[in-house]
């Protein structure tokens, strides 16, 4: 039996972050590499991905390389993944998402979410199935995807395309995880609640859309969440540690929502305590 020292322990470990350069991304590959894991942070941005890089380098001792990727380029996609053919860990957290109403969602906005949110999980978890097995701490290969409250509920109005995104993050994830258990290989999802990163403030600055005030939207959030404050990045890299090591070990398929307890409210709605 392992000692609760050796449970978060990643050392002789390689870790894959896709859309790593902020948010969530960088939160994650910076837990990872905080626990011994050599990280590979991966961004459509590679100069944002080589600074984030940098500033995890420099903080932990262990390697840290940095790469250009589309996740929705299959021609990139390969080519990563043949480039570390011995990453142990994959997280699929690259992600877009726009505020639109059904009436005035394009079909080519609807596209382009899942483009990035869905084949980008796709192209990615599959080349990351060819690869060989894990060199690692004995764990096994894990992916892990970060998905969304909107995974498993419509969160607001205006997300149809990327609710039905990450609808089918979560229908990969429970999908990958039979097809590749026998293989020795976990696939778990994250399904975080809103935060501001900085992909959501960029949103929230950028103005609302015809039919949505984007900014009531968010300021009401908060006060809607039983505990009482939005998700930090942290939060979901805390969850995506403890998914990869050896303490999820028995777990796959699963949706794990880090969302404050915004999805367990009662169909009345969530009434503070007084």
């Amino acid at each position: 039996m392992k000692q609760n020292k050796q449970l978060l322990d990643l050392k002789n470990t390689s870790s894959l972050v896709t859309g790593a350069a902020q948010g969530f991304g960088f939160a994650i590959a910076r837990r990872l590499a905080e626990a011994g894991s050599n990280v590979v942070v991966a961004d459509i941005k590679l100069e944002n991905a080589q600074k984030s890089a940098k500033r995890i380098s420099e903080e932990f001792a262990v390697v840290v390389d940095s790469c250009e990727l589309d996740v929705a380029d299959e021609s990139q996609v390969i080519k990563i993944f043949s480039r570390y053919p011995n990453i142990d860990f994959l997280i699929n957290n690259a992600g877009v998402f726009s505020n639109y109403t059904v009436t005035n969602l394009s079909s080519e906005e609807f596209d382009r979410i899942i483009r990035v949110n869905v084949r980008g999980v796709f192209l990615c978890s599959r080349e990351f199935a060819k690869t060989k097995e894990s060199n690692g701490n004995g764990n096994g290969k894990v992916i892990v995807n970060i998905a969304s409250v909107d995974a498993l509920n419509p969160s607001c109005v205006g997300q149809v395309h990327y609710t039905s995104s990450k609808h089918a993050v979560a229908g990969l994830t429970k999908g990958l995880s039979v097809e590749l258990a026998p293989k020795g290989m976990r696939v778990c999802a994250v399904c975080p609640g809103a935060a501001l990163t900085e992909g959501a403030i960029e949103l929230v600055q950028s103005g609302s859309p015809d039919g949505i005030d984007i900014a009531e939207q968010w300021a009401g959030i908060a006060k809607q969440t039983p505990m009482g404050r939005l998700i930090s990045p942290d939060d979901v890299a805390l969850a995506v540690l403890f998914l990869v090591s050896p303490m999820g070990a028995s777990i796959t398929g699963i949706l794990l929502p880090v969302d404050g307890g915004i999805t367990s409210q009662p169909y009345e709605g969530y009434l503070e305590s007084k």
